[in-house]
């Protein structure tokens, strides 16, 4: 069986290593976007074989129409664009990293941290016309570290699904491999996360401000609050084990040379890092929420 590799950032990487090491070779290894100058790096030094990249659905198709050996499979590790056409004229196998059916959509190691889940898993899922919908071949579940960041999670899952995919594709090959349903009624979905969804405006809940803060602190656009008509990037967080009085408000009851001591709604203290505090002009009362 032929297998073409697709996908972004260290995806198809991973994958391709699992299969070198269980003595398999793609046809054909690509990249949606150019990753990182240390990911491409890290692409030059280990794939054996052409790389490409800067495509969406239609450039990609023709790139495999012209190959000499034409691919028996597709596996898709993070391509963003909708497949329609490819699915025409392949068979193609999509890493989620979600325990499908749960967690349809984009960012679920964003929510999954946000809402607390002490377990989670990633899928390889045949890819249909609906989004995360298709019978799902290999999942693995791990436990959630404690003040987990979406980078933390990822690598965990990651590292499980490089330790396994070469074994999986070589059952699969041989049709070792019974799918599992993933069933539309078992389903949760969720919502595409923006920049402007990292302020933390979830202050009933001082559970879920700290785990926010600590699941966004490894991304491009980390949890944040306004203050000042400023926007106060929070780069980390303590939470008391002890709880105080409910309050109607949110304010800051200590400034400290790293950060500020608030109390959310629900009592909980917390403590927010922040870099250089004394650039935001904070003071003790001053309202948050």
């Amino acid at each position: 069986m032929k297998i073409a590799l697709v996908g972004n950032n260290d995806g198809p990487l991973r994958l391709y290593n699992s299969m070198k090491h269980v003595g398999l070779t793609p046809v054909f290894v690509g990249l949606q976007k150019e990753p990182s100058a240390a990911v491409l790096s890290r692409y030059e030094e280990e794939v054996e074989i052409e790389l490409n990249t800067n495509f969406q659905e239609e450039k990609l198709l023709k790139h495999l129409t012209a190959l000499n050996e034409r691919p028996d499979l597709i596996m898709n590790c993070f391509c963003n664009f909708k497949f329609v056409q490819l699915l025409d004229h392949y068979i193609v196998l999509n890493v989620h990293p979600s325990p499908l059916p749960l967690y349809r959509g984009r960012h679920p190691l964003h929510w999954a941290l946000i809402n607390g889940e002490q377990s989670f898993g990633i899928s390889i899922h045949e890819m249909t016309q609906d989004f995360d919908a298709g019978a799902i071949y290999w999942q693995k579940m791990i436990r959630v570290p404690k003040a987990c960041s979406v980078q933390l999670l990822r690598e965990r899952l990651m590292k499980e699904l490089e330790s396994d995919f070469g074994s999986f594709l070589k059952r699969y090959i041989h049709e070792e491999i019974i799918p599992i349903p993933n069933p539309r009624e078992k389903a949760t979905y969720i919502k595409r996360r923006y920049p402007a969804d990292s302020e933390l405006t979830e202050w009933n809940d001082g559970a879920m401000i700290y785990r926010k803060i600590h699941a966004l602190k490894s991304e491009d656009h980390p949890a944040f609050i306004h203050l000042n008509e400023q926007k106060i990037p929070i780069f980390d967080a303590e939470m008391s084990l002890g709880k105080a009085e409910t309050v109607s408000k949110v304010t800051i009851t200590k400034v400290n040379p790293d950060g500020i001591l608030v109390t959310s709604k629900d009592g909980r203290i917390l403590t927010l890092r922040i870099k250089h505090p004394e650039d935001y002009s904070l003071e003790k009362n001053q309202v948050i929420s």
